[in-house]
């Protein structure tokens, strides 16, 4: 009993100095290591500087979570530095990448409020001007994010005139103006189609006040002159069809508008081609669906 006790007593001192010894091998960290598990880590706070250029370099590799991750920590840990207004406006260009509008427009507006003077202000406008312009629906829809855009393309326009955002502004602009025209002449021509020539004027005559040279026009002078000739008003109808017929002799209205008149038509050009353009595309899908549109036509609020 005595031998088997003192041959475990040896094997345990051999083991321990063999653990001794292959201790003594390891630097005092690995030792540390060894015996209770790897430390946790202590994150190295880096500089402002360090993390834009990371969140730059993560943008570039439209990686826009992370390049956001390292933007919020830049403003967190270092609020007074002179980065954190291009970190906020950096924010909103990943948001308006990353194709989420709605939060991006916030980071926009955030910042034009903060910084109502700084030197890359006309670049918030012009952004925050498309994240509307990208939200923008279907001309029978309601169009209030289209006027939206056109309000931050404006002030560009009006109060930048030197930024380099300009051209690209313009061209939205036209495409803004040209949308807005199209759905009051949709709406007018609704109105007319349903025999409510009052309201048909009120939307026609809006769209000529508001966004005439949007290429709707004749259009619009035509179903004026045909709401206001069924409302007995034959002087100020003539009016209008006498726009079309000297205006856009070229349209496929000002035909039917000199017939009115009963005057012959000298086209000024070769007319308009008479295909399905925008609006005879929308106006069969109206009349082939016209159940469905009266359904709908609240969800669409065609008529605010």
């Amino acid at each position: 009993m005595v031998g088997v006790t003192r041959g475990e007593t040896r094997r345990q001192v051999v083991g321990f100095a063999l653990l001794l010894a292959t201790l003594g091998l390891l630097p005092g960290c690995g030792v540390y290591e060894f015996l209770y598990g790897k430390p946790p880590s202590r994150e190295i706070r880096r500089s402002d500087q360090d993390l834009m250029r990371s969140a730059e370099a993560q943008i570039e590799r439209k990686r826009y979570d992370d390049a956001r991750k390292d933007l919020q920590r830049l403003m967190n840990q270092y609020p007074d530095s002179e980065l954190v207004s291009l970190a906020r406006l950096t924010a909103a260009q990943t948001l308006y990448h990353d194709k989420k509008y709605d939060e991006a427009q916030s980071e926009y507006l955030r910042f034009m409020e903060l910084y109502p003077q700084h030197d890359r202000l006309d670049e918030a406008h012009y952004y925050l001007g498309m994240t509307y312009f990208r939200l923008s629906d279907t001309t029978d829809r309601d169009q209030s994010v289209t006027k939206k855009a056109l309000e931050q393309f404006d002030i560009l326009l009006k109060q930048m005139p030197d930024s380099s955002y300009i051209p690209d502004a313009k061209e939205r602009i036209l495409i803004c103006r040209r949308k807005l025209a199209e759905k009051e002449a949709y709406v007018g021509r609704f109105y007319f189609d349903r025999g409510n020539y009052g309201a048909a004027v009120g939307r026609l005559r809006l769209l000529l006040a508001n966004y005439s040279g949007a290429e709707f026009d004749d259009v619009a002078l035509y179903f004026l002159g045909e709401s206001l000739w069924q409302l007995e008003q034959k002087d100020e109808a003539r009016e209008a069809f006498a726009r079309v017929v000297q205006d856009h002799s070229q349209s496929e209205w000002a035909e039917p508008a000199a017939r009115r008149l009963g005057v012959a038509l000298v086209r000024s050009g070769p007319p308009k081609p008479k295909g399905p353009g925008p609006m005879d595309r929308m106006w069969e899908g109206m009349k082939n669906s016209w159940v469905e549109l009266g359904e709908s036509i609240k969800g669409y609020q065609i008529f605010r």
